[in-house]
């Protein structure tokens, strides 16, 4: 298939991004024009391709290993969708990343707890946890910025909250049940009065599979 053709069945919505990933793992569509589209000016076109290649991330890892850093370059785009695309993408990557390509996003990432906007830090936190499960010498570094999100200024209260709750799905992702470590259980445990009831659940759920050392 030419590249411009499948542009143009993207841009007309005769195909879909499900197929495409299907296309690409079977070698009948070429990666390389998947990550051409990334820059299209038609948004069925650039979105259709991003979630593509984070539908392959998610089944396919290692098709994408030789990408990384053209996806990564997408951590500093202006569009929202694509930088939450290719957030997700790394935390995805970070256990076939073998040239330490995903782990040198480390930083960007976790500065992406800092913009108080909810959706980029959620999706940077899943994919903190997915990168700590994957580097196990970054953990401690993980689970500092992981805890602060307490301290976070979000735009509401309500927003935080749901953000503490994303933090403990991420820190159960990796934490050790046997030994969490005395931070992870003591910011999870003040989570267990926490107003949201989904987040105090969370923390409840947490602290009964990984507090007994405690």
């Amino acid at each position: 298939m030419k590249e411009n053709a499948l542009h143009s069945d993207l841009a007309a919505g005769n195909i879909k991004a499900e197929s495409l990933m299907t296309g690409v793992a079977a070698k009948k569509i070429p990666l390389a024009c998947v990550l051409e589209g990334l820059s299209g000016e038609l948004p069925r076109v650039k979105f259709g391709c991003s979630k593509a290649l984070l539908l392959l991330s998610e089944k396919h890892p290692e098709i994408l290993r030789g990408s990384i850093d053209a996806i990564a370059a997408l951590l500093d785009s202006e569009n929202q969708i694509l930088k939450w695309n290719a957030t997700a993408i790394m935390g995805n990557l970070a256990a076939n990343d073998t040239e330490g390509r995903v782990r040198s996003r480390l930083k960007k990432i976790c500065g992406f707890l800092d913009g108080g906007e909810l959706i980029t830090a959620n999706t940077a936190m899943a994919a903190l946890g997915k990168m700590a499960l994957a580097f196990p010498e970054e953990r401690n570094r993980i689970v500092r910025r992981l805890i602060g999100v307490e301290r976070g200024v979000f735009e509401t209260a309500e927003c935080r909250n749901i953000a503490i709750g994303k933090a403990i799905l991420a820190l159960e992702a990796f934490c050790s049940p046997e030994n969490p470590g005395k931070p992870v259980i003591d910011f999870v445990s003040r989570q267990t009065c926490n107003s949201r009831t989904a987040t105090a659940k969370k923390a409840k759920a947490f602290i009964a599979g990984h507090g007994r050392r405690h």
